[in-house]
C-alpha cells in the first residue's frame, strides 16, 4: 500500500511530465522562417502565423517527428 510520500512523488512526476509536454508546444521567441531550414521550400503564411517561431515545412516536421519515435 503506497504511503503519503509515494503518492506525493507520483503526483510530482506526473506534474513534471505535463509541464514538459506543455513546454514542447510553446511558440518560439524568434519569428518564423519564410523557407524551411531543411529543404528550402516555402513555409505557408497560415503555418507561420499559427506556429510562431516555426523553422520547418510540414513535410520535414513530419519526418523529424517520425525519427524521434
Amino acid at each position: 500500500m503506497p504511503d503519503e510520500i509515494d503518492r506525493d512523488q507520483e503526483f510530482n512526476e506526473q506534474r513534471l511530465e505535463e509541464m514538459i509536454e506543455q513546454s514542447r508546444f510553446k511558440p518560439g521567441a524568434t519569428p518564423s522562417l519564410f523557407h524551411c531550414r531543411l529543404c528550402g521550400k516555402s513555409i505557408p503564411e497560415k503555418r507561420r502565423q499559427m506556429l510562431p517561431g516555426i523553422t520547418t515545412c510540414t513535410e520535414c516536421q513530419e519526418q523529424l517527428e517520425r525519427r524521434r519515435r
